[in-house]
């Protein structure tokens, strides 16, 4: 029998080694793909899978037709079950501009933010120039990034970014959570 110290002692124990233990997890990245409505808001928008897991490494590139003063970002996130049929375990809307000037950075996506904006010629606000090449180059999915003990999964996120409620870009990433046996 535990006496509650020691029982005390185990629990704070065991949370320390879990907040300090890397996930045992890979994300997989299955598919990668972007489009636009027929080009008429973007001269040019290239996404590229370059390895689809150890870890997933991506690239983009685009340039827009005319200046964007301001814009939205609709991030859509599904499980996809065994059946194939989908549940939806999100749906954000956030101010573009905001989260390139870093507004986000203090939330669960300003992990990402910081990495992106290491890899990447973007802007550090709205607007963003028309004729001008953005790109984000050899952009890695790291799995620490992710919450310890998320579920092995098929997912898959929509990314849509909206300027005065037209769709500018669709962005489809498709993937696993596999666990490292």
């Amino acid at each position: 029998m535990f006496h509650l110290g020691e029982l005390i002692l185990l629990l704070l124990v065991n949370g320390f080694v879990l907040v300090l233990a890397k996930n045992n997890y890979e994300v997989r990245l299955n598919k990668f793909q972007c489009d636009t409505p027929k080009g008429i808001y973007v001269n040019e928008l290239n996404c590229i899978l370059h390895r689809q897991s150890k870890p997933p490494l991506l690239s983009v590139r685009f340039n827009l037709n005319e200046t964007i003063e301001r814009f939205d970002m609709q991030l859509i996130f599904d499980l996809i079950k065994k059946d194939n049929s989908r549940m939806n375990v999100a749906d954000i809307k956030m101010d573009g501009c905001k989260y390139l000037s870093s507004y986000y950075e203090t939330q669960f996506f300003g992990k990402f933010y910081k990495r992106i904006m290491a890899v990447s010629v973007l802007p550090k606000s709205c607007p963003i120039e028309a004729k001008k090449l953005f790109s984000i180059r050899n952009y890695t999915i790291i799995a620490d990034d992710f919450p310890p003990g998320a579920p092995q999964s098929k997912w898959q996120m929509r990314l849509k970014i909206l300027h005065k409620m037209q769709l500018y870009a669709n962005v489809l990433f498709e993937g696993a959570v596999v666990y490292n046996t």
